[in-house]
């Protein structure tokens, strides 16, 4: 089975660039596809600020659902705490707007992102947490507080079933082939140059892509666990990532001595 893709777009917020994110828009709409967009209902985050707050956001949002666009429900503040990474079920960061706190703190800051996307009329169907930072309390709280069962997030080969939500791994970050599974691109429209946004015009108009690109309302739900070739993936993915991480601070204590 050749490999399929699914893209998300990071950040959705009142402060986006929106020059940026209808160039994408457009691009998207020449090839029909419908990604995932992950929206911050109440931003708060000074780094995610790129305008003014735009008073017709949810309008766009609205129109972005409207027209097959799959919403997601990206947190609520997108305010980080700090957490040892190691307690989070993706770890990535020592950070978290969710991870490390209590579940009925958690239930709380989900049920209030809940109630603003009900105020205006919007149904997010998938969950994507800040920074990809959440532990099983944030599972939790989400299916208590809401009627969300998918995740788009993990790494793995395909689609997994676990604690009760469907998982869809999110594993890239541009555009790359691949022979076989389901591969999430996560792009950031606001921190991409004219350069990036054109570079991806052009990979996404390799037929190998957009062919293959699909919809959320196209992925055929299992409620199978993680295989052992998922397994093998996330393991070798993260040796990978430690080891990078252990490379990265031999680095930088090189040029701290070098300074010295």
């Amino acid at each position: 089975m050749s490999a399929k893709y699914i893209f998300r777009l990071d950040d959705a917020t009142a402060n986006i660039d929106l020059k940026k994110w209808k160039i994408i828009e457009d691009i998207f709409d020449s090839f029909s596809i419908k990604p995932i967009v992950a929206v911050v209902p109440n931003n708060k985050d000074p780094q995610l600020k790129y305008s003014k707050s735009n008073p017709y956001f949810w309008k766009l949002v609205n129109r972005w659902e409207k027209k097959g666009w799959t919403i997601a429900m990206h947190g609520y503040e997108h305010i980080y705490h700090y957490v040892d990474r190691k307690k989070l079920i993706i770890p990535y960061y020592n950070k978290s707007e969710f991870g490390g706190i209590s579940l009925n703190e958690q239930k709380k800051k989900i049920s209030k992102s809940s109630k603003i996307f009900k105020k205006y009329q919007i149904s997010p169907s998938v969950w994507i947490a800040p920074g990809h930072s959440f532990d099983r309390n944030t599972l939790t709280a989400l299916k208590q507080e809401t009627d969300i069962r998918i995740v788009s997030d993990g790494i793995a080969l395909s689609t997994y079933y676990e604690n009760d939500l469907h998982f869809i791994p999110q594993q890239l970050w541009e555009i790359k082939i691949k022979d076989s599974g389901i591969w999430t691109i996560c792009m950031h429209p606001d921190t991409m140059t004219m350069s990036d946004i054109l570079n991806f015009k052009k990979k996404i108009s390799n037929p190998l892509i957009y062919n293959n690109t699909i919809n959320l309302d196209e992925i055929k739900f299992k409620k199978n666990p993680m295989s052992v070739s998922d397994r093998l993936f996330y393991f070798k993915y993260f040796v990978i990532y430690e080891l990078k991480l252990i490379f990265r601070f031999i680095k930088n204590l090189l040029k701290i001595e070098n300074k010295g």
